[in-house]
């Protein structure tokens, strides 16, 4: 029965809300932790009320249920939940992907007449703290793609995943589900599906360009390995690369150079780059596939550093205000 309900609830993510694969994945995902952690206390999923929600988002934010196994030691209470933020593992935006799941499952039980109500309509979400995206300085970027090894197959693919996520702002989903036939060469533009199925167009940059044509040409055909495969970067038994595989290959690459940093970092120094260097905001968000513009925002500010030194360089006032300062 249980698995049958979250079968059913994903066709209902993939066919009525048209959502990503891996935002679907993420919501069942948690639906059948949930589960599993109900079962624990003598209930069915659908008899859960908004008290064993809390106490199980407890749990997972203070690290005592976790997705690689559901822990026995699950015995929270709601009174714990106020030092909750001394005991914290997972961030308040990951608790609150989790509390959306878990609402929403409860909306498709109405829908399916299976509950009258949503116990998790008055759960509250964490305040999600502001924190501003980090990204590389071009110097960096240099550093890192040139110390990829592209004497061997798999160099060559990294060399041009890379290169293309930071020359086209890519999520990393995007790459990995980019299709050979969506790569236009002779229009130097690649078609990419992002969020919601949403498609957009992108430059693809003279550099990416150039690293894909040559992994496509010398290198993929060695990773296919005479299978057939529409994705463009594929692992080393010739299936499509995963987003863990792309996380891990960059863990490697920058550690290797000693810089900290995550792959979607990349996604972040496109942005700062293109606004650093005078690009209007309003085609930024285009070029990420940012449905709203108050999310592309958030990339302003790192621009402020720039816009003080053209203040005092170019404006008449500008050396006489920076000195009184």
């Amino acid at each position: 029965m249980r698995d049958e309900i979250v079968k059913k609830y994903e066709q209902y993510l993939k066919a009525e809300l048209n959502l990503a694969d891996s935002t679907v994945e993420i919501y069942t995902g948690e639906v059948e932790l949930f589960s599993r952690f109900t079962e624990k206390l003598n209930k069915s999923i659908i008899e859960a009320d908004t008290i064993d929600i809390e106490n199980y988002l407890i749990g997972r934010k203070q690290g005592i249920i976790r997705a690689e196994e559901l822990s026995t030691d699950y015995s929270v209470s709601v009174s714990d939940a106020s030092d909750a933020n001394d005991k914290e593992v997972l961030k308040s935006s990951t608790i609150n992907k989790y509390t959306s799941s878990i609402r929403s499952f409860f909306r498709f039980l109405q829908l399916e007449d299976l509950r009258e109500d949503n116990p998790a309509r008055f759960v509250q979400t964490s305040r999600r703290e502001k924190k501003l995206p980090d990204f590389l300085d071009i110097d960096d970027i240099d550093l890192l793609l040139g110390s990829i090894n592209t004497k061997t197959p798999a160099g060559l693919r990294d060399r041009a995943l890379f290169e293309l996520i930071y020359s086209c702002g890519l999520r990393i989903s995007e790459a990995c589900t980019l299709k050979c036939g969506n790569i236009f060469s002779n229009d130097s533009v690649i078609k990419i599906t992002g969020k919601g199925n949403k498609s957009r167009i992108v430059p693809e940059g003279d550099a990416a360009e150039y690293w894909i044509k040559k992994y496509m040409s010398e290198a993929r055909p060695l990773m296919l390995k005479k299978r057939k495969n529409d994705f463009v970067f594929l692992n080393n038994r010739g299936t499509g690369i995963s987003r863990k595989g792309v996380w891990k290959r960059f863990k490697e690459l920058s550690s290797s150079c000693g810089i900290e940093s995550r792959v979607h970092t990349l996604r972040h120094s496109f942005a700062t780059h293109l606004l650093t260097g005078g690009a209007d905001l309003r085609s930024v968000q285009e070029l990420l596939g940012h449905a709203d513009i108050s999310t592309t925002q958030i990339y302003t500010h790192l621009t402020r550093d720039d816009l003080h030194a053209y203040h005092r360089k170019y404006h008449p006032e500008g050396k006489a205000a920076g000195g009184n300062a």
